[in-house]
């Protein structure tokens, strides 16, 4: 019997190890095919990113276009022309400032460099002696001259590559107006061609999908310029107020730095902060409350309203996004990896309701979904499952109260029907016990009455 029993325990530990190994196996060797398939796919990043752009840039014009038209000012192909003749200049005439203010900021940098490394050093040598307690006496001074070396030998390098650099993004550049230009000429035509491809099973689930890209990074690209264009203007008054050196260099470096979602409100105050503590200290009691105040705000209150708006996302899922986003494609991965969840969230939870309303007992999905289009016509597809969705469920636990009360209900009445069972039961024994009471009572007199006979019947004999 026990050579038995370990017989059977040495097999199942034997077959549990082998259903350990077989899992990690598993999953060593799906990791194993997903590295190589990205890596396989990271040779056409370059291309990928290209139609990004070219789909961005067409999506951002795509409005301007059809304002246009709606006024009857132009037809579609001239309206198209004019947008993007018109955004090629004012995108030239921005680049061509900003290379020159850049270049002029730089020359004056490098004229100004010995005194501003003065300034920068006298500043840190105050904080050092500020912030020194006993044995703790940082060299800042040191870390300073350390980043130093290292900024201008990394701008060594970058200032080689600016003309191989320089070719891939024009060359880049017309590549993705092209490709944005044929988009959203053709917008249409391509759109019908990838609907006539997908099954129309699915004509719905496609349908959820324009409405929700084009929702989603609308909205984000809006939230993120309001926000960037609030820091600009802070920024620009800082500057004024403060009479700062370099002024397109802080603002345009603290504006792109409030484009990055979460991190980017943070790092957008670094470059005001730190260039009125460097240049003019006297105002900077005055100048890092009111940038901070007004961070705050933007931070706590109208970022989480904007994404909210425009996304639908609680910003626990908004941070996932940006994490994800960057570990995956790096800055454009953080830049657009919100809106990308943004649209797979609509469909996990579009899909969670078609579900909810399936597996609800007594349901016909098709009736449920026409009677609350009837009553909201004007939802979105998505919206109506949601809603039918909603119903299904407050419906369904309404009947599972009412057949929880109806049992209560028949429970109480087999309650109350046994409650009179046990009363006449109860009755009819105490009927039965009032017998048997008058039973020995008749039992005892009839046995006195024996006695008393057997007691007269011994007395005369002995009379006798």
């Amino acid at each position: 019997m026990n050579t038995f029993e370990n017989e059977e325990t040495r097999g199942k530990r034997e077959r549990w190890w082998r259903s350990t190994f077989l899992i990690v196996a598993t999953i060593y060797v799906t990791l194993l095919l997903l590295g190589l398939l990205l890596q396989i796919l990271g040779g056409f990043t370059q291309i990928v990113l290209i139609l990004f752009v070219a789909w961005l840039l067409a999506f951002v014009l795509s409005p301007v276009v059809g304002w246009v038209v709606e006024r009857g000012w132009l037809p579609r192909g001239a309206a198209i022309g004019v947008v993007y003749a018109a955004t090629l200049l004012v995108s030239g005439f921005v680049l061509f400032y900003a290379a020159s203010s850049i270049g002029a900021s730089m020359g004056e940098m490098a004229a100004d460099f010995p005194l501003t490394k003065a300034r920068i050093e006298g500043f840190l040598n105050d904080w050092e002696r500020a912030i020194a307690f006993g044995r703790f006496n940082p060299d800042l001074v040191g870390l300073y001259r350390d980043v130093e070396a290292t900024v201008g030998r990394i701008g060594v390098e970058i200032v080689g590559d600016v003309p191989s650099v320089t070719v891939a993004v024009l060359g880049a550049l017309v590549l993705v107006i092209i490709l944005s230009l044929y988009m959203l000429a053709d917008s249409k035509s391509l759109l019908a061609k990838l609907g006539r491809i997908i099954p129309s099973r699915y004509e719905d689930e496609y349908e959820i999908l324009q409405r929700t890209v084009a929702n989603a990074f609308g909205g984000f690209l809006r939230a993120q310029v309001i926000l960037a264009g609030v820091q600009t203007g802070l920024t620009i008054a800082v500057v004024l107020l403060a009479d700062l050196p370099y002024p397109f260099l802080i603002v345009a470096i603290s504006g792109i730095a409030m484009l990055i979602p979460f991190f980017g409100p943070p790092l957008a105050l670094v470059p005001p902060i730190l260039a009125t503590a460097i240049f003019n200290p006297d105002v900077l009691l005055f100048v890092a409350p009111i940038l901070l105040v007004v961070q705050t705000v933007l931070v706590n209150y109208l970022q989480p309203r904007l994404m909210r708006e425009a996304l639908g996302m609680h910003p626990i899922l908004v941070l996932v996004g940006l994490l994800i986003g960057a570990q995956v494609a790096g800055l454009w991965g953080a830049l657009f990896g919100i809106p990308v969840l943004a649209v797979l969230n609509v469909f996990f939870n579009y899909a969670v309701n078609l579900r909810t309303i399936e597996e609800t007992p007594a349901v016909e999905m098709d009736e449920v979904l026409d009677e609350v289009r009837r009553e909201a016509p004007d939802a979105t597809h998505e919206e109506v499952v949601a809603i039918a969705a909603d119903r299904v469920e407050e419906e369904h636990a309404d009947d599972a109260v009412e057949d929880a009360a109806e049992a209560a209900d028949e429970a109480s009445g087999e309650l109350r029907d046994a409650a009179g069972d046990l009363r006449e039961a109860a009755g009819d024994q105490r009927a039965a016990a009032s017998e048997i009471r008058t039973s020995a009572t008749d039992l005892r007199r009839t046995v006195d009455e024996v006695k008393n006979v057997d007691e007269a019947g011994e007395r005369r004999p002995s009379e006798g």
